[in-house]
């Protein structure tokens, strides 16, 4: 789209001739067309050969005429040799003289032989091998032997341990018949501390004698530089070395330049002479914010440094609009912010190398763009910004549009408005590919990690990678957020170019300002201005661009990467596994085949794969093997998948899982392989939540859905009791409906606890409880009816435990002694109880066989009991019929001891209520053991019969009575309901006669009470 730029580059104005020309940084136009706008840059001359000095920086060139070079900030640099020597008899000494700047320059902090930083010292001797050694040197010197005097002596140099030796001479002979013996050398034993020798055993008859080597190291190169600063003085040493050559005039004043000294030496240099680099605090720069001209890394000061430079910008002044936006540009960039989360940098900072003569153009792109910027030179003033957000500076409406113009002859015009919402595939980026001078890699130009969006490319179906140069760049976090900023800016491409009213003329290049256009559905949607121009018919027209605060937020997790792992060439070979980093197969992982089939999942996850060779067009193929067998399984998906699934692992299965990626050349090594126990269905479902009841009817939820939910069961306690195991079922089967009202219910107080279960039968953990009075069971015919307390309570003989008859109802038995024997200590004395007083065991009451002979189809049986104590539990069992007859050659009754009936069936928890039937029943109450003493204070066996009622009509009455024709199967009708229709009989009364209590009969009578026909009546009967 380069035509979207001509509003913002044709300049503002009433006229072309007073436009100037926008220069925009690389941001601005990442929004607007930034492959059109590079590949214009790239086909600039003077742009080339910019870009060449800023790639040969590091190259020294050996020539006394070369272009000079601004340094800004903190740059690694070489230069021109613009003076090299030989000197000494034998010319073992090169020297050579390199200038890096055309300028006074604030230090130098480094210096650097073929890339690799070396250390000297204050005198200028380079101190890293192979370019200085330590040197071993014998004391003394070749025919200057070292006398000892005294006892105590200090060496000049500290001796290298183990290489000192002390000897003595002369002195009386040790041997008086051979005095010849007396001059003969001696060692001596000595002490040495530091410097310090100490003689125990001196004698000054004899004269002493010491050697020793210590070491130095010797260096055979040396740096010093001068930093081009006025009046500089040139350079004692020089002018020592080359007298005559080399003068007091040789000052090379305001250039900074470095002086090399290298010493023939074949082990110091075996690659030749070395390249010689610095690292170099850069020109001195001036703040108007407080006024110093000072070192600086601020993108801002420097573009002011540019501009007011006499090679480049040759502007003598700025204006005080000017440096106002240069001070809030300055102050954004040096705001603090942390690139990697251990770091805490300016958010912008800058450092570049401007070749004299090079367009300051140039230079200004460079460092606007290492702000996230823009800048532009319009109407001879100044406009610049940094990458921040910028809050709205005025608020534009409908109002504010101009439109249609009327001339004062009457004529009207419109305005045209131009809308451009959509940007070509060929003008997205989605990935950049920066190339940044990388502190890291030591100061060297290096493309780091590609930028990559993430979201952008799934939605471009694509990678849509720009290559991006940073010149004025050293810092990879910084650079990651500058490429953060082009993409996200270029995911807003709405631009409109409109004419405004005079409000608009307030308002300059780069305003953030909001509008408000009914027409468009725009309500205080931010803009910033990217054009402005003042029309001969006296209305502004503004082009803008949509913008966001979040387009400048910096997106945290950016790591910058070191020298050696910014190669932006990707090895295709070199590819990693997946990272696992979870195994799951529980109940969320259940999978619901078509058939309604669940069968289990294992899902494996890792995560995200960032190479685009595996994402593009490779896959992860993923194994598994069963502990039992050995045997590997393997599934693949493609490379940009993170997880897998495989179907139909069995429960409880120890499996081993790994791992591996492939592109289309390579495989990468297996993961390391991960240990799992399959749960599958294993797992219980969750906990019921929220029970309740109202009514007879119970309601609850469950936190999740659970695929292989069978459905949920419930039991009770009489009482309080929250033991699952020994609860009592309120039903049979699994409940499948939620709400859910039990057929039967138990009454008085009970424990109601619920769990949830599934299709393998696994329960729930835990129970969800409640616990509440039900009160009496309902009850509506009672066919049948035993009161055991009123008749005694029977009891079947042989199966009762732990009570005894007190005040006429059956009562536990204290627990008032356990003997043990005499020689255990553990136990008091023999009188003494082992249990508290007032304790008391459990209880069983047993009933005799209970026979029903009363129960009607749907008959209900319920049991009322009255109980005192703890864990109230009821059971009963069938204990008959079975078959009353046996062959017709057997006796009728067998011998005393045998049963009426069979042999009786298994105890069951007491549901509370059940359908009768005429069978023989047994009950069984248990009390549980307690400080509270259990009781069974009532105990009703009830057979109710449900209520029947049936209507007819239109009955007719015949004068001698009608027997009323009922279908349904009554065993007892307690009341018949009639209501006389209307009719030409005379009737005005009916009566019910009962006589025959299931054979009711209907009359008819008229006012005179006498008997009639034909009239007709509606009956509705009820009883059981």
């Amino acid at each position: 789209m380069p035509q979207a730029l001509i509003p913002i580059l044709v300049g503002l104005g009433a006229s072309a001739a007073a436009a100037a020309i926008i220069a925009n940084a690389i941001v601005i136009l990442g929004a607007l067309a930034l492959s059109s706008y590079q590949k214009r840059k790239a086909d600039r001359q003077a742009r080339a050969a910019f870009d060449s000095a800023q790639v040969d920086r590091l190259v020294n060139i050996q020539t006394t005429i070369d272009t000079r070079k601004l340094l800004l900030g903190r740059v690694r640099t070489g230069g021109t040799i613009f003076f090299r020597s030989t000197v000494g008899n034998y010319k073992e000494l090169l020297v050579e003289c390199i200038a890096i700047a055309g300028h006074e320059i604030d230090a130098i902090e480094r210096i650097y032989f073929n890339d690799q930083p070396v250390d000297v010292d204050g005198a200028g001797n380079v101190l890293t091998a192979p370019y200085a050694r330590m040197k071993n040197v014998s004391v003394p010197a070749p025919g200057t032997p070292l006398p000892v005097v005294g006892a105590v002596t200090v060496f000049e140099f500290a001796p290298v341990p183990g290489t000192v030796t002390v000897s003595r001479s002369g002195g009386p002979p040790a041997d008086p018949d051979n005095p010849g013996l007396g001059n003969q050398q001696v060692l001596v034993d000595f002490i040495l501390s530091g410097t310090t020798l100490t003689i125990p055993s001196y004698d000054p008859q004899y004269t002493y004698w010491a050697s020793y080597q210590y070491s130095f190291l010797e260096s055979k190169a040396r740096v010093r530089w001068k930093l081009g600063t006025p009046g500089q003085t040139a350079d004692s040493r020089m002018q020592g070395l080359l007298p005559g050559v080399w003068t007091a005039d040789h000052k090379a004043t305001g250039i900074a330049y470095l002086i090399a000294e290298f010493d023939y030496d074949e082990t110091s240099y075996p690659s030749g002479i070395p390249n010689i680099t610095a690292l170099v605090r850069g020109a001195k720069v001036y703040d108007p914010r407080n006024g110093l001209t000072q070192f600086s890394e601020n993108p801002a000061l420097m573009m002011r440094h540019v501009i007011m430079h006499p090679a480049f910008g040759k502007r003598t002044s700025m204006t005080a609009a000017e440096d106002a936006r240069i001070v809030a540009a300055a102050n954004a960039c040096d705001t603090g912010i942390s690139y990697t989360g251990s770091d805490w940098v300016a958010t912008y900072r800058a450092a570049v190398v401007i070749p004299f003569g090079q367009p300051a153009r140039d230079a200004l792109d460079d460092l606007s763009q290492s702000m996230g910027g823009q800048w532009a030179y319009a109407s001879g003033e100044f406009f610049v910004r940094a990458g921040v957000y910028q809050a709205p500076v005025t608020a534009l409406t409908d109002s504010d549009l101009a439109v249609v113009q009327r001339t004062n002859d009457g004529a009207i015009s419109q305005s045209p408005i131009s809308i451009s919402t959509h940007r070509s595939r060929n003008e997205k980026v989605n990935t950049i590919l920066a190339r940044i001078w990388d502190q890291a890699a030591n100061y060297v130009q290096t493309p780091i990690q590609p930028f990559r969006a993430a979201s952008l490319v799934a939605v471009d179906g694509a990678e849509l990678a720009q290559e991006i140069t940073m010149p004025a760049v050293f810092y990879a976090g910084q650079a990651f957020h500058i490429s953060g900023i082009i993409l996200r800016d270029g995911r807003d491409p709405l631009t409109v170019t409109l004419p405004f009213k005079l409000k608009a003329y307030q308002l300059e290049l780069f305003d953030t300002v909001t509008l408000t256009l009914s027409r468009y559905g725009w309500s205080a949607k931010e803009f910033q201005i990217l054009g402005r121009r003042l029309m001969p018919d006296g209305f502004i027209e503004l082009t803008l661009k949509e913008t966001a605060a979040a387009i400048y937020v910096y997106g945290a997790g950016f790591v910058p990467q070191g020298y050696a792992d910014n190669s932006g060439l990707p090895r295709p070979w070199d590819i990693v596994p997946p990272d696992i980093t979870s195994i799951t197969s529980g109940e969320s992982d259940l999978i619901v085949q078509n058939d309604g089939t669940i069968v289990n999942g294992v899902r494996v996850t890792w995560s995200p794969i960032l190479d685009a060779s595996i994402t593009s067009s490779g896959y992860v193929e993923v194994q598994y093997m069963l502990m039992t067998d050995g045997v590997w399984r393997s599934q693949t998906v493609p490379g940009v998948e993170t997880q897998l699934v495989f179907v139909g692992v069995e429960d409880g299965a120890a499996i081993v899982v790994r791992a591996r990626t492939k592109n289309a050349v390579a495989v990468s090594d297996w993961s390391l392989q991960l240990a799992h126990i399959v749960i599958g269905k294993t797992e219980p479902p969750p906990d019921i939540e929220n029970l309740s009841i109202s009514g007879a009817i119970l309601t609850w939820g469950l936190p999740r859905r659970v695929p292989d939910l069978a459905g949920f069961v419930f039991r009770f306690h009489y009482g309080v009791n929250l033991d699952w195991n020994s609860a009592a079922p309120l039903h049979d089967g699994v409940v499948t409906e939620n709400p859910w009202e039990p057929k039967t219910r138990p009454g008085g107080v009970v424990t109601i606890m619920g769990k949830a279960i599934d299709t393998t039968g696994n329960v729930s953990k835990n129970s969800a409880n409640i616990v509440m009075n039900l009160g009496d069971p309902p009850v509506a015919n009672i066919v049948e009816q035993w009161d055991f307390e009123a008749m005694g309570w029977p009891y079947a003989a042989g199966e009762q435990s732990g009570w005894t008859l007190v005040l006429g109802d059956p009562s536990a038995n204290a627990l008032d002694s356990l003997y043990g024997t005499d020689n255990q200590s553990f136990y008091g004395a023999d009188n003494d109880s082992f249990y508290d007083a007032g304790a008391y065991g459990q209880m069983v009451f047993v009933t005799q066989e209970v026979a029903v002979n009363s129960a009607l189809t749907g008959s209900i049986m319920t049991l009322e009991i009255q109980a005192q104590g703890d864990d109230l539990r009821i059971d009963y069992r069938l204990s008959g019929p079975g078959s009353l007859y046996e062959t017709d050659n057997s006796s009728f009754y067998g011998p005393d001891a045998d049963p009426f009936y069979g042999q009786p069936g298994g105890w069951q928890p007491w549901p509370g209520q059940l359908i009768a039937a005429n069978e023989v029943y047994q009950f069984r109450v248990t009390i549980g053991a307690s400080v509270e003493r259990g009781i069974l204070q009532a105990m009703v066996l009830t057979i109710d019969a449900p209520d029947i009622e049936e209507a007819i009509a239109d009955l007719v009455i015949s004068s001698g009575g009608t027997a009323i024709p009922y279908a349904k199967p009554f065993t007892s009708i307690k009341t018949v309901q009639a209501t006389l229709q209307a009719n030409g009989s005379g009737a005005e009364t009916v009566e019910i006669n009962k006589t025959a209590p299931l054979a009711p009969v209907i009359r008819a009578f008229n006012s005179a009470h006498t008997a009639v026909s034909g009239a007709t009546a509606d009956i509705v009967i009820r009883g059981y």
